[in-house]
């Protein structure tokens, strides 16, 4: 009895309130569009009507704007990496923690490339419903990182 009931609270923690798949999982996807420079990755995993929280200037709507995004941050750093130190869950919400870095090695916002490399903290909530995220808020240290690109002197 006592299995039974431990394989039905993985079954039911796993499926995290009737969501498809595994969201702890699927929000790894994320992360590896960036790593990969596959915007096909954001498809598979962003709801069309995803929201951004706050978006980039000029960032489009939905999915057109992670893939925007996405494709910006890697031109202006060919070696971005995201590396997730922690991954978090609590109903339909997923926390992660991570770390963004690269060399610049194009123009960012405007700002002319220096070739010299950053290292971000950033936080991301994402929130799923249907198997999809449609929220993502987010906060990264870009004034950290325009410090250490020499944006902010130096």
């Amino acid at each position: 009895m006592k299995h039974v009931l431990a394989v039905m609270g993985f079954v039911l923690s796993s499926s995290a309130f009737g969501q498809g798949g595994n969201m702890k999982t699927d929000v790894i996807l994320w992360y590896e569009a960036f790593n990969r420079k596959d915007p096909a990755l954001l498809e598979r995993v962003l709801s069309k009507k995803w929201v951004d929280i706050p978006p980039a200037p000029n960032q489009p709507p939905g999915a057109e704007g992670a893939k925007q995004i996405l494709v910006e941050l890697t031109t202006a750093f060919p070696d971005l990496k995201i590396k997730v130190e922690d991954v978090l869950q609590d109903g339909n919400k997923v926390i992660v923690r991570s770390e963004i870095s690269g060399t610049q090695r194009n123009p960012l916002m405007g700002f002319p490339a220096k070739n010299r490399k950053m290292a971000i903290q950033a936080i991301d909530i994402h929130e799923f419903k249907d198997g999809k995220i449609v929220r993502t808020w987010h906060t990264e240290d870009w004034l950290t990182g325009l410090h250490q690109l020499g944006v902010l002197g130096q």
